[in-house]
């Protein structure tokens, strides 16, 4: 079965939607209209730019192009990331985009090496498109689980001193902080799997279905995708507090006010 294409007069149909969005958001005066139209035109660059040089970077299949652009992808999404978490850059960029890097390369490579099996671990249509997955995914649980973190530290802080005072070290009594930003940060993934294929049909299946794959392999590598999606999640955000509450406490266990921007 051949993929419908989607025209040029698909495009502006699609586009389109956005009319009612943008009158609903000014009639309520929900004051987003203007970032959403920027956001909008920027995924219409970034992505128009992606469509033309992505063909030249798989066609090139260069394990030094290929990882360059890993790691491209990786130092932006940490760098979006502590943007969002409203934290130092200066910090926090070094072990964000560490905490992202050292789970996301081991889980390619071991995705290539044992769970598609292909000779060439860095080929490009595979190694690109899966980093792509993992990091979109991650950054969201990585802001989520920053910004639980560091709210509760300073919430609670008079517990996390007291729990000090009373002999503690500074990862026991930041553990109740750790536990919880970790579990908000996951449950949402764990709940996507739970409803995969009951509420919803997951991104990489129906991709696969309408590029012609036959359902089973899509739902094999749909499985796959989601089962790396948290397994990466979960230690990038592990090693993303570590790095956290070593950059955001001083040399007396106490919480460094300056590593929040104003």
């Amino acid at each position: 079965m051949n993929t419908p294409l989607i025209s040029t007069s698909g495009i502006l149909a699609g586009l389109l939607l956005l009319v009612p969005v943008v009158l609903l958001v000014w009639k309520l005066k929900l004051g987003f209209n203007r970032k959403l139209l920027i956001s909008v035109a920027r995924m219409l660059v970034q992505l128009g730019l992606v469509a033309v040089y992505l063909i030249y970077i798989f066609k090139l299949d260069n394990v030094f192009i290929n990882l360059a652009y890993v790691f491209m992808m990786v130092f932006f999404a940490a760098l979006s990331g502590i943007k969002n978490s409203a934290l130092r850059l200066k910090r926090f960029l070094t072990p964000t985009f560490l905490a992202m890097l050292i789970p996301t390369i081991f889980t390619l490579m071991y995705f290539n090496l044992a769970i598609v099996q292909i000779e060439n671990l860095t080929r490009a249509d595979i190694l690109i498109p899966i980093c792509g997955l993992l990091l979109g995914n991650i950054l969201r649980s990585n802001i989520v689980a920053l910004k639980t973190f560091f709210t509760l530290a300073v919430k609670e802080e008079k517990v996390y001193l007291y729990l000090l005072a009373t002999g503690a070290s500074r990862s026991e009594a930041l553990r109740p902080f750790f536990k919880e930003a970790v579990r908000t940060a996951m449950a949402p993934n764990i709940a996507t799997m739970a409803t995969a294929g009951l509420v919803s049909l997951p991104g990489v299946m129906t991709g696969q279905i309408l590029g012609g794959s036959d359902p089973a392999l899509a739902v094999k590598y749909q499985i796959m995708v989601m089962l790396i999606i948290f397994f990466t999640g979960l230690l990038s955000i592990i090693l993303q507090l570590l790095f956290a509450s070593s950059q955001g406490f001083d040399k007396n266990d106490r919480l460094d006010k300056r590593i929040f921007r104003p």
